[in-house]
């Protein structure tokens, strides 16, 4: 199963992360970093989850494994910010 993480930000120091399978959400969470939106996700034990399509805002990071969001959540909310930074909307 590969779901998608939604990440937005609200303010500074504010994201809500979305959960999302097709389009069905799952859940919501909030957080205060990109990258602990990505380690959060990345930290939950789902049966027969094989990975997320990490997005902030309009980009995507790609697919990820769970375990490579617990590795470097912050290598992954660079490689979005960066993305972010070229593709603004």
């Amino acid at each position: 199963m590969l779901l998608s993480l939604h990440i937005l930000k609200i303010e500074p120091g504010q994201y809500r992360a979305h959960v999302i399978d097709g389009r069905e959400e799952l859940g919501t969470f909030d957080t205060i970093s990109i990258s602990a939106a990505i380690r959060e996700a990345g930290g939950q034990a789902l049966p027969d989850l094989s990975g997320y399509h990490v997005w902030y805002e309009h980009v995507c990071a790609g697919t990820c494994t769970p375990s490579n969001m617990r590795i470097d959540p912050e290598g992954l909310a660079q490689r979005l910010m960066a993305l972010h930074g070229q593709f603004k909307s």
